[in-house]
């Protein structure tokens, strides 16, 4: 079975019990294990969370007011994308930051 399913989402507080609710939801009905259900959908949360405080459109000068979650299931695979408007990390010299930073 597969299961696939984007929602365009307001930034908004609200909107992020709605997604972890629709991920769990979709992932017992693929019957994906409980643990792992739970622990993916507390990722969701936290990049759901993110998007909503952090996702703003720096470039058009303002706030974006919409992100999106995109979720695939297909046998053990899973796939998971929470998308903004938010100018990102800022980049660092020379690659990664140092693990201390």
């Amino acid at each position: 079975m597969s299961i696939w399913w984007s929602l365009h989402l307001r930034r908004d507080a609200a909107s992020v019990p709605l997604a972890r609710h629709l991920l769990l939801g979709a992932m017992e009905t693929a019957g994906v294990d409980p643990d792992i259900s739970y622990d993916l959908s507390v990722a969701l949360t936290e990049a759901c969370a993110n998007a909503v405080e952090h996702g703003g459109d720096a470039a058009r000068g303002g706030p974006s007011e919409a992100y999106r979650v995109t979720a695939y299931l297909e046998g053990e695979k899973c796939r998971i994308e929470v998308a903004d408007a938010g100018p990102g990390f800022p980049a660092v010299a020379g690659g990664r930051p140092h693990p201390s930073t």
